[in-house]
C-alpha cells in the first residue's frame, strides 16, 4: 500500500477544497462570454489608442490562465500590479490606470471561478470591505453635490475599493504554504524592476528618463543635473519608490535574518536586499528611511533576533552610509538650509517639515471643520498648496471623520492578523509577517508626513503582501477536510 505524506493531502484536500478542480463548464462559458463582450468594447477603445485591441487579447489571454490556475491572480496582482502602481492615468482606458484595470481583470474571472467555494470571510475582509463601500458612498455622495471632476472622483471614491480587490484577489488566489512562497518570490523578483530603473535614473542612463517621463506623466523629479537627485522609479514622486519598496526589502531583510530560504535562495535574498536598498536610500527620503529601521527591529523582537537584527541594522546603515555619502549629505544640507517659503531662520527644523506645518497651518486646518460630517465637495481651490501631505488630512477631506476611523480600524484588525500569524505560523509566512507588522507599526508615523495610504506604491505593495502571507495563515479547513486530516495524523502518530 502506498503511503501520503499528510504535507500531501493537505495539500491536495486544501486544493479541492478550494475549487482548483473541474468546475464544470458552465461558469467558464460565461466568463469566456464575459471576456468576448470585454474585448469588444476595449477594442471599441481604439479610436483613442491604438494598442487598446492588443490590451483586449492580452488580458482574454490573462483570464484564460486565471481560470485554469488562480495562483496567477495572485502573482500579478502581489507583484505586477504595485510596481505599475505610479503609471499615469488615462492608458489605455481614460480615467483610469493601467495597474487598475489589470487588477480588474484579475479579479472578474477569480470571482466567477470560486462563487461557489467561499473561504471564511475574516476582520480583515470585513473591514477594508467596510472602508471600500464607505469611501465609495462619500465619494459619490460629494461628487454629485459638488463640482468634483470625473477623474477626481474615480480616484477617490474607487481607490478604497481597488485596496479591498488587492487583498481579496492575492489572499483568495492562494491555497497552500508553497503557493504562498511562489507569489512572495515574484514580489521580491519584480521589486527589482522599479528599483533598477531608479538606479538608471540616478547616473541619468540615455534613454530612461525620456521613458518615465512618458509612462510616469509631468511632475517627475530629479530634472537631469540637479544637485541633489533623487530617484523616483516609475512614480511620480519619491516617497511613493521608497514606499513601494518599504514592504519587499522588509520581506527580504527578515527571511535572511531568519536564515529561512523557502521563497528563495541566500544570494537571491542578497540581491534583492542590496538593489532595493541602494534605490531606497537613494531616494533619500527620511520617512522611508526611519519607516525601514523601525519596520525591521520590529519584525527581529517579533521573530526572536533582536540581537541579530541590531547588528546585521548597524553594519548595513554603516554600508549605505560610506557608499552613498554624496547624496546623504546633500539632501541633509537642503533640508537644514532655511528658505523664504519655510520662514524658518535657523534651520534647526528641516525645511520640508516647517514648510508642511506652514500649510497645514494656512491651508488645511481652517478647512477640517467644514470637512469632519464627510467631506468636501468641492476641492480646496483657495488653498496655496494643493497637497495636503498629511494622510489623516487627505481621509477628513475625501470622507470626513468617518473615512479616517474606518481606515484606522482596517489597518489595526490587519496588524492584529499579522502580529498573530508572526506568533503562531513558522517559516517564510512567519517571517513575511513579521515584516508585514513592521510596516504596519510605523505606518501612523509615516502618514503624518504624507498620504502614503492613497497614494500609489505603498497601499498596494503592502496589502498584496499582507494578502499572500496572512489571508492564508490561520484559516480552518472546512470540517470534512479538517476531519480527514486529523485521522491522517493520528495514524502517522501510531505508525
Amino acid at each position: 500500500m502506498t503511503s501520503v505524506r499528510p504535507d500531501q493531502l493537505e495539500r491536495t484536500l486544501t486544493e479541492q477544497d478550494t475549487g482548483d478542480g473541474d468546475g464544470g463548464p458552465g461558469p467558464l462559458i460565461a466568463t469566456l462570454v464575459a471576456a468576448a463582450v470585454a474585448a469588444v468594447v476595449v477594442g471599441l477603445t481604439s479610436v483613442v489608442h491604438p494598442l487598446a485591441p492588443l490590451g483586449a487579447v492580452l488580458a482574454i489571454v490573462l483570464i484564460g490562465l486565471i481560470w485554469r490556475r488562480p495562483l496567477v491572480a495572485s502573482v500579478v496582482v502581489a507583484s505586477v500590479v504595485p510596481a505599475m502602481a505610479g503609471l499615469g492615468r488615462d492608458f489605455p482606458v481614460p480615467g483610469f490606470k493601467l495597474s487598475e484595470l489589470l487588477l480588474v481583470v484579475c479579479l472578474v474571472p477569480l470571482l466567477v471561478r470560486r462563487l461557489g467555494r467561499w473561504r471564511r470571510i475574516n476582520a480583515v475582509d470585513v473591514s477594508l470591505a467596510a472602508v471600500a463601500v464607505f469611501g465609495l458612498v462619500v465619494g459619490v455622495v460629494n461628487g454629485i453635490r459638488g463640482d468634483l471632476e470625473l477623474a477626481v472622483l474615480l480616484r477617490d471614491a474607487l481607490f478604497p475599493a481597488f485596496t479591498f480587490a488587492t487583498w481579496w484577489v492575492v489572499s483568495r488566489g492562494i491555497s497552500s504554504r508553497a503557493e504562498t512562497n511562489v507569489v512572495l518570490r515574484w514580489v521580491l523578483l519584480v521589486s527589482m524592476v522599479p528599483a533598477l530603473l531608479g538606479l538608471l535614473q540616478f547616473v541619468d542612463a540615455p534613454g530612461v528618463r525620456d521613458m518615465l517621463l512618458t509612462s510616469v506623466g509631468s511632475g517627475l523629479q530629479p530634472e537631469p543635473g540637479e544637485l541633489t537627485p533623487r530617484i523616483t522609479g516609475p512614480f511620480t514622486i519619491a516617497h511613493s519608490l521608497g514606499g513601494y519598496l518599504v514592504v519587499p526589502l522588509l520581506i527580504a531583510a527578515v527571511l535572511l535574518l531568519r536564515d529561512n530560504t523557502e521563497v528563495l535562495r541566500r544570494r537571491g535574498l542578497v540581491a534583492v536586499l542590496a538593489i532595493d536598498t541602494a534605490a531606497l536610500v537613494l531616494s533619500v527620503t527620511i520617512t522611508t528611511l526611519l519607516w525601514v529601521i523601525v519596520g525591521f527591529l520590529v519584525a527581529a523582537v517579533v521573530v526572536g533576533r533582536f540581537q541579530r537584527g541590531f547588528i546585521a541594522l548597524v553594519l548595513g546603515a554603516a554600508l549605505c552610509t560610506a557608499l552613498f555619502w554624496p547624496s546623504l549629505v546633500a539632501r541633509y544640507e537642503q533640508q537644514t538650509t532655511p528658505t523664504s517659503a519655510t520662514g524658518m531662520s535657523d534651520g534647526v527644523v528641516p525645511q520640508t517639515l516647517a514648510f508642511r506645518i506652514q500649510v497645514w497651518q494656512n491651508d488645511y486646518i481652517p478647512l477640517l471643520a467644514e470637512a469632519a460630517p464627510l467631506g468636501l465637495s468641492v476641492g480646496p481651490n483657495d488653498v496655496a498648496f494643493k497637497f495636503t501631505e498629511s494622510q489623516y488630512i487627505t481621509l477628513i477631506l475625501r470622507g470626513g471623520v468617518g473615512l479616517l476611523l474606518v481606515t484606522a480600524i482596517s489597518l489595526i484588525v490587519l496588524a492584529r492578523r499579522s502580529w498573530r500569524a508572526a506568533r503562531m505560523e513558522d517559516g517564510s509566512v512567519r517571517a513575511a509577517s513579521a515584516a508585514v507588522f513592521g510596516v504596519l507599526v510605523f505606518l501612523p508615523v509615516a502618514c503624518l508626513i504624507w498620504p502614503y495610504v492613497t497614494n500609489a506604491g505603498t497601499p498596494q505593495s503592502l496589502f498584496a503582501a499582507a494578502g499572500a502571507v496572512v489571508g492564508l495563515a490561520g484559516s480552518r479547513p472546512e470540517p470534512a477536510v479538517a476531519r480527514q486530516l486529523a485521522i491522517r495524523r493520528r495514524l502517522g502518530a501510531s505508525a
